[in-house]
C-alpha cells in the first residue's frame, strides 16, 4: 500500500518575569501566531466575528493550502472535526481509528498511520498549540513555534524558551507550584533563567480555541426585527 507524507491557566497578561499575583488568572490570553501555517497575520476577534469563522473553519481553510494525498487530507479533516472547543484532541489516535470500525488490524494500523501524519500537520497550523493532547504539549507547541520565528537563536537569545521547554518536560505540578528550586535542580538552569521561563510560559494560551468560542458567543442574534413602513 502507498502512504503519503491542570491546574495552570495562563492569562496572557504577565510581563517576562512572572508576578505571583498574575499566576493562574482568567483574563483574555494573548495570541501567538506561527509562521509555519503560511498565514502569519494575526486574526483578531472583530475580523473573526465579521466572518463568523469557527476554529474548525479556520483550520480547514489552512489545510486547503497543503498538498496531501487523499488519505492524509481526509485524516486531517477528521482530526480537525474531533477537536474540542479549547482546540484539544481528547481521544487517542487509536480510539479515533477504532471509531471508524476498521475491518481488521491492518486497516486499523493504516488509519493510525494516517492520523499520525495528520497530527504532525495539525500541530503546525494556526493557532499554535492546536491539536495538543494535554496542557504540556499545548504549551510546548507554542514555544517551538515561537523559537522557530525568533531571529538569532544561535546567539543564545532563545535561552528562556529553551528553559521553558525543559520545564515542560517535567511534572506540571512543579510549574503550578512555582517550585523554582526544584526546577533549577532538574533543568540545570540558573534561577533567573527559570523565573524568566516561567514568566514566558504564563504568557502562553492554554486554550488555543478559546478566542473562537468567545467570538461565537459574542455574535448577537436579535429575537425580533422591526421594520419601519412608510405611511
Amino acid at each position: 500500500r502507498t502512504f503519503c507524507i491542570t491546574d495552570w491557566d495562563g492569562d496572557g497578561s504577565t510581563e517576562l518575569v512572572a508576578d505571583d499575583g498574575e499566576w493562574g488568572g482568567d483574563a483574555p490570553a494573548r495570541n501567538h501566531t506561527s509562521s509555519n501555517a503560511g498565514d502569519s497575520d494575526e486574526v483578531d476577534a472583530t475580523e473573526l466575528a465579521r466572518g463568523g469563522e469557527s476554529l474548525q473553519m479556520h483550520l480547514h481553510r489552512q489545510a486547503l493550502s497543503l498538498r496531501l494525498c487523499d488519505e492524509d487530507s481526509a485524516a486531517l479533516r477528521f482530526l480537525i472535526e474531533n477537536l474540542n472547543d479549547d482546540g484539544y484532541l481528547e481521544d487517542s489516535l487509536e480510539e479515533l481509528a477504532e471509531s471508524l470500525e476498521p475491518v481488521d488490524y491492518e486497516q486499523r494500523e493504516e488509519l493510525v498511520h494516517h492520523f499520525t501524519v495528520a497530527l504532525r500537520l495539525l500541530h503546525h497550523l494556526e493557532p499554535a498549540g492546536v491539536g495538543a493532547r494535554n496542557l504540556a504539549e499545548c504549551l510546548t507547541l507554542q514555544l517551538q513555534a515561537m523559537r522557530q520565528a525568533m531571529p538569532g537563536t544561535a546567539d543564545g537569545h532563545d535561552s528562556p524558551v529553551l528553559a521553558a521547554l525543559a520545564i515542560l518536560r517535567h511534572p506540571m505540578e512543579l510549574l503550578a507550584k512555582r517550585d523554582i528550586k526544584r526546577l533549577v535542580q532538574l533543568t540545570g538552569e540558573g534561577e533567573a533563567t527559570i523565573k524568566s521561563a516561567i514568566g514566558l510560559i504564563a504568557r502562553l494560551e492554554p486554550k488555543p480555541g478559546r478566542r473562537f468560542v468567545d467570538v461565537e458567543r459574542n455574535i448577537v442574534v436579535p429575537d425580533v426585527l422591526v421594520t419601519r413602513i412608510a405611511s
